[in-house]
């Protein structure tokens, strides 16, 4: 495998200025700067994104620059400080984009273009200029201008009432579900539009829409769409109430901890088998086994509580049976299939220190991914204003009150 830190990346040479703040935003560029493009990161002076004021932090102290999210989603990104809301700071935005060729932003719609920092502002100075706004509702509809977030992102996009138990209120998953795939969107637009500009020679104008990229990954709607079935909530198994439905497919409580236990899709005759229970393999049961859940649940949580996680999948494998841990933060860093792929990986801060991190998400055979660390506040201040752009100390002071020493 190529050395990371000698090959180019799949996305080397490519510029991004990041208007962006939070989540979706951010994911959108940690993805690109690990493909290797160079990312600008535009911070407010003094605090820097809203991110890094999310908890919790290294040591459970304060500080913009050990928020776990901001070390997480700004890795390999370069940091300057510009106040967007000045003259001097729209100048210098209009003038880093001459030269970039992807301006990610997520403002609401229209508050670019009031700052004269809108698509077509850019791309009448860069016309190959790919221009991607992420919203929480995209730049038209009637709901173009609702303040967003991520709990109304999931439960406009559909997901709040899969999620939770039968006869219960409809909850949202754990995490950022919707801001990532927002993100992760994003990402796949820009991408495709940096490929047709090399075909074309034109940029273009990329509106992403958090709540239809939630939406999009509903795995429910495609069925109400084609046969107008309604998914229901119904806590850890599959959706589908029909009796003659697979089963099973849920988790249950084993020794010490949890598996997600599953049937074994070339032979669903192996449960009986598994469980040493022949009638799990009887007519009976197999052509009504979602009707018999609650008995194969049962059965089932008997047979696991003689086993820890890892035996019962151990087990559950050799029978083809595709059960799965239910892995906790604790499990990851140390489970095998995670330390043979080299998934996680040792990074130095300079104020969060030595620490553990995420690293590729995907293996890349010739372009491998790149894991650098977070940048602190305006680290770049110098190498990209002044040494870049030209500014020099009393210019950068004047436009936003640090020096860019």
């Amino acid at each position: 495998m190529p050395d990371p830190h000698e090959a180019p990346g799949a996305l080397e040479g490519v510029v991004i200025l990041d208007l962006s703040e939070g989540i979706a935003g951010g994911y959108c560029t940690k993805l690109l700067a690990g493909l290797g493009a160079e990312v600008i990161k535009v911070e407010r002076p003094g605090d820097g994104d809203a991110i890094r004021s999310i908890p919790p932090y290294k040591d459970d102290v304060p500080d913009k620059e050990t928020s776990t999210l901001q070390l997480h989603l700004a890795m390999g990104k370069k940091s300057v400080t510009v106040d967007i809301k000045s003259p001097a700071g729209q100048d210098v935005v209009r003038r880093l984009a001459e030269g970039v060729d992807v301006v990610v932003e997520a403002f609401q719609p229209g508050v670019l273009a009031e700052l004269h920092l809108g698509y077509e502002d850019l791309a009448a100075i860069n016309p190959r200029l790919v221009y991607a706004s992420i919203t929480h509702f995209g730049q038209q509809g009637d709901y173009a201008h609702y303040k967003g977030n991520e709990l109304i992102d999931y439960s406009f996009g559909g997901y709040t009432n899969l999620t939770g138990l039968p006869d219960h209120p409809p909850i949202k998953a754990g995490g950022s579900q919707a801001v990532y795939q927002g993100g992760l969107h994003a990402a796949t637009a820009i991408m495709a539009a940096i490929m047709l500009r090399e075909i074309t020679g034109e940029g273009d104008y990329l509106d992403v829409s958090i709540t239809e990229a939630i939406c999009y990954t509903h795995a429910n709607m495609p069925l109400y769409l084609n046969s107008g079935e309604i998914g229901h909530r119904v806590g850890a198994r599959l959706t589908s109430t029909r009796p003659t439905a697979a089963y099973p497919s849920t988790i249950l409580p084993c020794k010490g901890g949890f598996v997600h236990v599953h049937h074994a899709p070339a032979d669903i005759t192996l449960l009986g088998v598994l469980i040493e229970d022949p009638r799990f393999s009887s007519p009976e049961v197999l052509d009504t086994p979602r009707g018999h859940a609650d008995e194969i649940d049962a059965a089932l949580t008997k047979w696991l509580a003689d086993y820890d996680k890892y035996e019962a999948v151990r087990r559950g494998q050799e029978l083809r049976h595709p059960f799965t841990m239910v892995l906790t933060p604790g499990d990851l860093p140390t489970d095998p299939q995670f330390v043979d792929r080299d998934f996680f990986v040792e990074l130095e801060h300079p104020i969060a220190g030595t620490f553990k991190h995420l690293g590729a998400p995907m293996q890349l055979g010739r372009t491998p991914w790149r894991t650098e660390r977070a940048p602190l506040l305006g680290e770049h201040n110098q190498e990209i204003l002044a040494d870049r752009l030209g500014l020099n100390g009393a210019q950068l002071a004047a436009m936003n009150g640090v020096s860019g020493d």
